[in-house]
């Protein structure tokens, strides 16, 4: 069992696209491969996705970025409107050319999880995936031991787990500093039809401007600006998801 330092974690639902994830062991996958994603259609029906702090630059030059209303308050990308699913996958479950690839959807099927027995995070795999086989792809262990692939995989799922906490902890700071609010928008799908937004959060700039100069500094001291403004910007991509939502027919 691959395994990586953090707190046990108890979920009582499984994380977006995973619905029974296993832990990697080479009793249960030592005769495993790993197929490459020649499809995203896994991500079609998912209208949003978890997005970490360290990524909101790229994504904002595509996707809305919102925080979620509830603790713990997470960042998350918007992938589609009403019931559209996802308009960043085309008929051929090819992710949009041109569009930024979350590092939630890279590291599919694999993620860090619970694993009750140790009380660590280990390395989980989603086996309903399809893209495991006998015969082709990235082999999951050598001689039992876990292959450079299945190590590399343990490590971005490492690193993901790390720039979730620090996003986490950077949108917590937002929301006790009071800097964010409901947003309450509304974007034109035609010309006879809107949509209200709601039901997530936005960082409001009249109250970023009242944000003392220390607290200001101190964010700056961790890195949190470039996300902050990427956030701000990533409004934009609003009117383009309501375009594509349109031609899409939602």
């Amino acid at each position: 069992m691959l395994d990586s330092k953090g707190p046990f974690m108890s979920a009582t639902r499984q994380p977006p696209l995973y619905t029974n994830p296993v832990p990697v062991t080479a009793g249960r996958h030592n005769n495993l491969r790993l197929l490459p994603a020649y499809s995203f259609g896994y991500a079609r029906d998912v209208a949003s996705l978890p997005l970490a702090a360290v990524e909101f630059q790229t994504a904002s030059r595509c996707y809305p970025i919102v925080f979620t209303p509830q603790p713990p308050f997470s960042p998350v990308c918007i992938l589609g409107i009403k019931e559209s699913g996802n308009l960043f996958i085309d008929q051929a479950g090819q992710w949009r050319t041109s569009a930024y690839v979350p590092a939630y959807i890279r590291r599919f099927p694999f993620l860090l999880m619970a694993d009750p027995a140790s009380g660590r995070m280990v390395l989980g795999v989603e086996e309903s995936s399809g893209r495991l086989s006998e015969d082709r792809g990235d082999r999951l262990f050598e001689n039992r031991q876990p292959s450079p692939f299945l190590n590399e995989a343990l490590a971005f799922c490492a690193d993901f787990n790390r720039q979730w906490d620090d996003s986490l902890a950077m949108i917590r700071a937002f929301h006790d500093a009071g800097i964010l609010i409901e947003d309450d928008s509304e974007i034109e799908l035609s010309e006879t039809q809107s949509l209200k937004l709601g039901g997530f959060l936005i960082v409001d700039e009249d109250r970023l401007a009242d944000v003392s100069e220390g607290v200001f500094l101190a964010w700056r001291e961790k890195g949190w600006l470039a996300p902050l403004y990427a956030h701000l910007a990533s409004k934009h991509n609003w009117s383009n998801l309501a375009n594509a939502a349109r031609l899409s027919g939602t």
